[in-house]
């Protein structure tokens, strides 16, 4: 049974789909806390920072494909490193779901080539895939 508010992680670089997906995931999980990175680098910093316990590990990740610095790939190769450097229950937690204006066959196929993917959506998000989303997720 869960309990407390669920911890969102929005790895996203357009500031418009960070907007829209808090404003849903605020009216469909009005205790949801939602933060937002801009890209992998960003996001692969936080995590790190909440294993050292400086921030609250997210239970759920919302991760883009398309983005600078790092992109979704990258990102989830360095979680699978992160996880093997640290207690994997820990990152074997968070729910990750890519998250993408991206329809192609080949990235659907790339996604579910990654064991910390749980599913791969595509944008805008709406109650129904947050509710997806929430039962799919472990706690």
């Amino acid at each position: 049974m869960r309990s407390g508010p669920w911890h969102i992680l929005l790895i996203d670089d357009d500031d418009v789909t960070n907007f829209l997906s808090r404003e849903m995931l605020r009216l469909s999980v009005p205790d949801a806390v939602v933060v937002a990175m801009q890209n992998g680098r960003e996001a692969l910093d936080f995590l790190q920072n909440g294993l050292r316990g400086q921030d609250t590990l997210p239970d759920i990740i919302l991760l883009d494909i398309n983005m600078p610095v790092m992109d979704g790939w990258d990102f989830l190769e360095g979680f699978d490193k992160l996880k093997s450097s640290a207690d994997p229950q820990i990152l074997d937690a968070i729910s990750i779901f890519m998250f993408t204006s991206s329809v192609y066959y080949e990235d659907m196929n790339k996604a579910k080539s990654f064991p910390s993917v749980r599913n791969i959506f595509s944008k805008p998000l709406d109650e129904n895939r947050i509710s997806e989303i929430l039962e799919s997720s472990s706690r």
